[in-house]
């Protein structure tokens, strides 16, 4: 390598900002579970895939590809995809979205998934050292998604001392974060010219209610701010255990109020196919917005994202047919709670404290009570240890709640929907059983990552990665992100 040319200041600057791949590379060496071979492996939930109803569109796609030409999948095809799925698009969100004006086909742009939007969204939107600001605990690739190519900072806002974010009860003081947050980068010189959401939530499973969203896009029409909202979730939802948690609005369904500075051209949502309708793998991904300017420059873009010809006519086909999708939301919706309540009843089981939800395909744990087993120079190294300590010893793999900027250390996403029933209880008890552990056992000295179990299956994993204590991943997941901007305003 000595001879090689450096990438680069830009792209190696990338390098030097923590990614989730950096903590998972010693876990995944480790055998995946398996209830007939290796029953004893890991039970990986650390991803938000959609396993509830991969039948469902499995058999959609089948029927789709017996009469598909397959020699046209091998087309270029259109850029963002073809007009008709623009119109069966644009007709979903009109019938599922409720916006307060009817969308058009002409206010959709179709990419290769919402993490191209993203960033595409960030570049249009901010000249370079310009930012955008994220409420947080928010989706854990927002960092990367918004800044690794664009030169744009984010501005993490907390709301920690904030009982519930998503209630109506609280919109105010909500933007009352908002506002200081605000205020703080602009006495730093530092341009705040949008405003992401995530909604519903990722990691939390919670939406906002509409008096929430309305309330910050006040905020951002008195700021003369973009507000974005990813909606990826927004069919993921379902009527709440618990009577006082919102069901989902979307941001199209805030009106305009020219006394507020609120207008529809400066509202813009992000939706797609991966979550909803269990498809990743076809990646497609959904700008709505009503300002023309702006979709004329992410069109141009768009070369950047050409989609698939064979995801873009499966997709229309199945979109098209109202009465197939909401027959199939009706039962991912029903097969959704289930998962959610079987979930919930095991967490109550094992005594694992968790926050109610009714949105998305997770929930989020509160394991801050066991932080204190674990010897470490402050939470955030607690947290990692107690992550690699639930992989390793337990079996199980979650994402950290730092990872998601969560306010409040010790939390965990658990992805309910990303098993089956037997396995999601068989992760819920490892993990009840190995806290119990730790209490018995009062600390914790040593981290290895020998094994999960005496089991034969899982001693396989390779001797020479067992050999020394696994590297200590970096602890500062939230620095990183602050350090992009010239100068500290998370926490506010």
């Amino acid at each position: 390598m000595e001879n090689a040319i450096k990438p680069s200041k830009r792209a190696l600057a990338n390098l030097e900002l923590e990614s989730p791949a950096d903590l998972e590379d010693k876990i995944s060496h480790l055998p995946s579970y398996d209830p007939e071979t290796c029953p004893d492996g890991l039970i990986d939930l650390s991803g938000a895939t959609n396993m509830l109803v991969s039948d469902l569109m499995g058999e959609h796609m089948r029927k789709f590809v017996q009469d598909y030409p397959v020699e046209n999948a091998l087309l270029y095809g259109q850029v963002n995809g073809p007009k008709e799925l623009s119109v069966a698009v644009a007709q979903f969100i009109n019938r599922r979205f409720a916006p307060a004006t009817a969308v058009q086909a002409e206010d959709i742009l179709t990419t290769n998934g919402v993490t191209a939007l993203i960033d595409m969204m960030s570049f249009n939107f901010c000249e370079p050292g310009e930012a955008v600001m994220v409420l947080t605990p928010t989706y854990l690739m927002f960092p990367h998604d918004l800044c690794a190519r664009t030169g744009v900072q984010m501005i993490p806002v907390s709301t920690e001392s904030i009982p519930d974010q998503y209630s109506s009860k609280y919109a105010a003081r909500v933007v009352d974060k908002l506002e200081q947050a605000y205020l703080t980068s602009q006495s730093c010189g530092v341009n705040v010219r949008a405003l992401l959401i995530c909604n519903p939530c990722n990691p939390t499973g919670r939406s906002y209610s509409n008096a929430s969203l309305l309330e910050m896009a006040r905020f951002c029409g008195r700021h003369k701010m973009h507000l974005l909202s990813d909606e990826i979730y927004a069919m993921s939802n379902f009527e709440p255990l618990e009577p006082e948690l919102d069901m989902f609005s979307s941001v199209l369904s805030i009106e305009d109020s020219p006394h507020d500075g609120v207008f529809k051209e400066n509202i813009h949502c992000l939706y797609g196919a991966s979550k909803d309708f269990a498809a990743g793998g076809i990646r497609l991904g959904f700008l709505i917005t009503r300002n023309e300017l702006l979709w004329k420059t992410c069109r141009r873009l768009a070369l950047f994202t050409w989609v698939s010809s064979l995801s873009t006519a499966f997709f229309t086909h199945f979109l098209s047919d109202a009465e197939a999708v909401d027959e199939y939301l009706a039962l991912y919706q029903s097969r959704l709670r289930t998962s959610y309540v079987a979930a919930s009843e095991s967490f109550r089981k094992h005594g694992i404290p968790f926050q109610p939800a009714n949105s998305g395909m997770f929930v989020f744990v509160g394991l801050t009570e066991w932080l204190k087993y674990f010897d470490a120079p402050d939470v955030k190294g607690q947290e990692v240890q107690l992550y690699r300590y639930l992989a390793f010893q337990a079996g199980v793999h979650l994402n950290m709640g730092q990872m998601s900027l969560s306010p409040i250390p010790g939390c965990f996403r658990f992805v309910h929907a990303a098993g089956y029933t037997k396995t999601v209880a068989l992760a819920i008890a490892r993990i009840g059983e190995a806290l119990s552990k730790l209490e018995a056992r009062g600390s914790v000295l040593d981290q290895r990552p020998a094994s999960i179990s005496s089991t034969s299956a899982i001693d396989s994993v390779d001797d020479e990665k067992r050999k020394e204590p696994a590297a200590e991943p970096k602890l500062d997941l939230r620095g990183s992100i602050v350090r992009l901007l010239s100068c500290t305003t998370h926490g506010v």
